[in-house]
């Protein structure tokens, strides 16, 4: 009887204890959007860096069950600038480069690798999947 009543006067503590730890759901301020379903998975890693440089890889696949088109965009760090770049386009304007796989579109299911060698401090792309 005596453990029932420590177990009781425990549980109770302890739920009034969540409660008054647990703050209050505020008010949302702006409107809640639903994400868009994902499209893609997306890989991006330092696959080397040295005093001055690094290499990008990008690894892009379609997991949704429609076409996409793969782009991506990196912003470089003054000086930085794109050295080498392998399985893409590249088009700078400015600090901005714009990625584009030889092959943008992907069939479900499909991959594309491509990537970079930078100097300067390292800049990493964002990637779009479409």
């Amino acid at each position: 009887m005596r453990y029932r009543r420590r177990l009781l006067a425990f549980v109770v503590g302890l739920f009034a204890a969540l409660a008054l730890a647990t703050p209050a759901a505020a008010e949302p301020t702006t409107p809640t959007t639903t994400a868009p379903a994902q499209l893609c998975e997306i890989s991006v890693t330092v696959a080397a860096q040295w005093t001055n440089g690094y290499m990008v890889n990008v690894i892009v696949r379609n997991i949704s069950d429609r076409p996409v088109t793969v782009s991506a965009g990196v912003t470089l760090q003054p000086p930085g600038i794109i050295v080498q770049a392998w399985n893409l386009i590249v088009t700078t304007s400015g600090s901005t480069a714009w990625l584009r796989p030889w092959n943008p579109v992907l069939l479900p299911g499909q991959s594309v690798i491509f990537g970079f060698v930078g100097s300067g401090p390292i800049s990493l792309p964002t990637v779009y999947c479409q």
